[in-house]
């Protein structure tokens, strides 16, 4: 009889349980809330790049690149003319600063993220594909749940993708401030 009683006990913390961990799990990446309200941004402005100077990172831009409905490109680099990458964001030349920063032949510090369905990280495969980041110009990352075939132990992945997922959305962040700063600009000047 002890069996039974428990069990109903058991099934029903396992099922009060279930909701906390998935809550949790969810908490963990700050970059889908932060994917969406760039992509909002955009898609408010009729834009489908952006890009500014990241003011935590003297020397550095970030620009976007949104293909709707397939991903969100996001980069930051250093660049050996910052004259030239000032002078592009200031004339919302944005799609020509992401591909500056893309082609920045100074690779030490890049940070670039294709971001799958524009969703945010991820730790496992998810309907939309796969996020890839890739450091330095060279080193990628697939964040795909398979942190062994990276050569990668479940440490080393999880705290590679926490890091990845909190400098991802700093940088949305800033970006869709910069969105929002270019519109309001734009509406006070009509």
């Amino acid at each position: 009889m002890r069996p039974t009683q428990s069990s109903p006990r058991l099934l029903l913390t396992t099922l009060l349980l279930i909701p906390s961990i998935q809550e949790r799990d969810a908490q963990r990446f700050v970059s889908p809330d932060a994917a969406r309200e760039l992509v909002s941004a955009l898609a408010m402005a009729g834009l489908d790049s952006i890009a500014a100077v990241d003011p935590e990172e003297p020397g550095t831009f970030t620009a976007a690149l949104h293909l709707p409905g397939t991903q969100l490109l996001v980069v930051s680099a250093r660049h050996s003319s910052d004259a030239a990458v000032t002078h592009r964001i200031g004339a919302r030349q944005y799609r020509d600063v992401y591909l500056d920063l893309q082609g920045t032949p100074t690779p030490q510090g890049k940070f670039f993220v294709q971001d799958a369905g524009a969703d945010g990280l991820s730790d496992a495969r998810r309907d939309s594909g796969v996020d890839v980041l890739y450091e330095d110009g060279v080193t990628q990352t697939l964040f795909n749940g398979e942190p062994k075939a990276q050569k990668l132990t479940a440490a080393q992945y999880g705290a590679k993708l926490t890091a990845a997922d909190a400098r991802y959305a700093r940088l949305l962040k800033l970006l869709t401030e910069a969105v929002r700063r270019g519109a309001a600009a734009r509406g006070q000047g009509a």
